[in-house]
């Protein structure tokens, strides 16, 4: 089959054919790859590309957990407890266990990014919920 005009189905099946190519061929290298958004005319495709180093975090996870490096170091001061406390605390919200892996600076009402430790999903919550389970050591 030979592509005559670049059309969104062609870039979904680019994709996917670059996807596979790269994966094949990166994973022996140690690397993730992944073929992200297409801008296309009828005669050129542009593909966003991400690589990284396999098992790193990726842009968004990086730039969340560098924030909460920035967060604990704060609230840590103002509580009057170590770092590492905060950070390596299962933070419980009823049956619900949870570790906190970041923070979004831009998101006002519920900055903190939580994680199930049974599940591995994510969550965000409020960020009064660490000064809550520190107040309640305190009282």
């Amino acid at each position: 089959m030979k592509i005559t005009k670049i059309n969104r189905d062609v870039c979904k099946e680019l994709r996917d054919i670059l996807d596979d190519a790269m994966q094949a061929k990166l994973k022996e290298l140690g690397l993730d790859v992944k073929c992200g958004n297409a801008s296309f005319d009828s005669e050129l495709v542009t593909f966003k590309v991400d690589i990284k180093v396999a098992g790193s975090l990726d842009k968004r996870d990086k730039q969340l957990s560098d924030s909460l490096s920035w967060y604990i170091k704060y609230i840590a001061e103002e509580l009057g407890v170590d770092k590492d406390d905060v950070l390596n605390k299962e933070y419980r919200m009823g049956v619900t266990r949870y570790k906190l892996i970041g923070y979004n600076s831009k998101a006002k009402s519920y900055p903190l990014i939580m994680q199930d430790t049974k599940t591995g999903k994510k969550y965000k919550f409020p960020d009064n919920i660490i000064k809550r389970a520190f107040m309640e050591r305190v009282v």
